[in-house]
């Protein structure tokens, strides 16, 4: 008869167990605290950072106090504190000094994350770039100086960098959808594309008619290689609710010099956008505060040839009295370098995604014709409101039918412009700070 062995574990067994499993656990209970630890750190340190960027976005459009002791609301609910406005002079590499201010904010109640830990925050301002640009120069806060080219020599600021500098879609209206749809210029300009396609289709359902031409469409023959279009650009300020609302809306209306020119009356097209289909809308935006607006501008093309009249309307019947700023950049026209240099970084920024070198990477050439983007007629009008409230700049030579006073760029004064450096510190309960920089305009 076989014996059942019921022998246990001896006591000794059992402690080496213990120890040999402590010396295990420990190294793993280590890491997994310390794993808790840095995603914890993680989470709250995102958590101040969006906070940080978000009380920047806000000093971006708001109001500033006069004086030491007024308070700004930010996001509605956090209150800061204008704490100090310190006089400051710089002198700069060439000899030039300046005369700037530096003001300084504060808020010691801001909660975040799900614990509600409290922070400190503190945001100063100053307005050193305007004054490096006001004594006509542009400020490099690379080098904390002057902007230098490649010999050495301060870089000239024409008078409107200051403004043209801080391009912010919260600051600024920006309108680049009207012309400027893909990285490589008016050659991936889906609305002049769009345009181009509509056209072409009502005219062969009107060509079904004429049964020849049709057949003879079919085996090759081209009716509408003369046609074109003209394009019509109209930017509208308005006010409304105690906001401005600033709005882009783009037409096309064809010509046809085909057989079909007697019945064709569906000419008209407004494009499909973001906004709606058959909208024809390219921007719309909603401001705080009149913002300058800026069209980047380049003339259509019909089936990738340039048109040789465009026309850019503006309406500022929805507004009383406001004085209003229009700036037109025609890429293929002479810009400053120093604006070209401003322009390329903002189509180069992620908000837009572009990579190019220069402003004439934006423009479309098709050796194949002879007209270029400088053989168009641009012209400026006034589709409604008073052309006294407003101030247009430009950097091309309209046609001489526009009746819209036209400014040259150096005219832009600077007295109506401003930039500001600002910088974010938020400060946790340990100490920790993250910090956040960033540029807002008038």
């Amino acid at each position: 008869m076989a014996k059942n062995n019921n022998k246990g574990f001896s006591i000794v067994e059992i402690i080496i167990a213990i120890a040999v499993f402590a010396i295990l656990i420990v190294p793993l209970t280590t890491q997994l605290i310390s794993a808790i630890s840095v995603n914890r750190d993680s989470t709250k340190k995102q958590y101040a950072i969006e906070k940080a960027e978000g009380i920047m976005e806000n000093f971006k459009v708001c109001s500033f106090p006069d004086s030491v002791g007024d308070t700004v609301t930010i996001d509605g609910s956090y209150t800061f504190t204008k704490t100090a406005s310190t006089p400051q002079t710089k002198t700069l590499s060439n000899g030039t000094t300046v005369s700037y201010t530096e003001d300084s904010y504060e808020c010691n109640d801001i909660t975040l994350g799900t614990s509600y830990e409290t922070y400190d925050c503190e945001v100063t301002v100053n307005n050193l770039a305007y004054a490096v640009a006001a004594a006509g120069y542009i400020y490099d806060s690379e080098t904390d100086d002057i902007k230098v080219d490649a010999a050495g020599d301060p870089v000239q600021s024409p008078a409107a960098t200051g403004t043209i500098r801080a391009l912010d879609n919260k600051q600024f209206a920006i309108i680049t959808g009207a012309t400027y749809t893909g990285p490589t210029g008016v050659d991936g300009n889906n609305l002049d594309m769009q345009a181009y396609q509509y056209f072409k289709d009502v005219k062969i359902e009107l060509l079904k008619n004429y049964d020849v031409y049709y057949s003879q469409y079919l085996s090759g023959a081209d009716y509408f290689v003369n046609d074109s279009f003209d394009k019509y650009t109209t930017i509208e300020v308005s006010k409304s609710a105690g906001e401005y609302i600033v709005k882009c809306i783009v037409r096309y209306v064809d010509h046809t010099r085909s057989i079909v020119s007697g019945i064709y009356t569906n000419n008209e097209f407004y494009p499909d956008t973001m906004y709606g289909t058959r909208s024809g809308i390219v921007y719309q935006q909603s401001f705080e505060k009149l913002p300058p607006i800026y069209l980047l501008y380049m003339p259509a093309t019909y089936n990738n040839i340039y048109c040789l009249d465009d026309h850019i309307s503006i309406d500022t019947s929805g507004l009383s009295d406001e004085e209003v700023k229009f700036y037109l950049f025609e890429s293929a026209a002479d810009i400053d370098t120093n604006y070209e240099d401003l322009i390329v970084n903002y189509f180069n920024s992620s908000s837009v995604g572009y990579n190019i070198s220069d402003a004439e990477d934006l423009v479309y050439k098709n050796p194949s014709y002879l007209t270029t983007q400088q053989d168009v007629n641009v012209h400026v009008m006034l589709a409604g409101g008073d052309s006294s409230n407003m101030s247009v700049y430009t950097n091309f030579t309209p046609a001489a039918d526009s009746d819209v006073p036209i400014k040259g760029l150096a005219e832009d004064e600077n007295e109506d412009v401003y930039l500001y450096d600002i910088h974010v510190t938020l400060t946790s309960s340990e100490g920790i700070n993250t910090e956040i920089s960033g540029t807002r305009g008038r």
